[in-house]
């Protein structure tokens, strides 16, 4: 094997190197979003049936009664009324967040696509 042909291997090992490590990457941005987006969809189901529960109180019953939230790591006492219009905004925040985590998840594959495209990567199963 001549020298050039070794630099040549050379050069196309830390290629493919370099494109799996891109492509480990990849996958892991991925990965961390899909978590992400997991824990936030737990969120916003735990806050629905919260929400729903004092919802289905009627507002006669609700009033007088207290209860209690949990906010920056303090526990405080607010009425029923309060914590709903907290948890409807608290809600809408969480599932703009969500779309927000979907898009970029969304544009985060279609990179990760062109890129494969564009390097003629392929998934070899084994």
């Amino acid at each position: 094997m001549s020298v050039e042909e070794a630099q040549k291997q050379q050069a196309q090992g830390q290629k493919a190197q370099a494109l799996q490590v891109q492509y480990n990457k990849y996958q892991e941005d991925i990965s961390e979003f899909q978590s992400h987006l997991a824990a936030l969809a737990s969120k916003i189901q735990e806050q629905v049936i919260v929400d729903n529960t004092l919802s289905s109180i009627s507002p006669a019953k609700r009033e007088g009664r207290r209860c209690f939230k949990l906010i920056g790591g303090v526990l405080v006492e607010k009425s029923v009324d309060e914590v709903i219009q907290m948890l409807h905004n608290d809600l809408k925040g969480m599932k703009q967040e969500q779309e927000k985590f979907q898009s970029e998840l969304a544009r985060m594959k279609k990179d990760m696509e062109s890129w494969m495209t564009k390097n003629n990567i392929k998934i070899v199963s084994k």
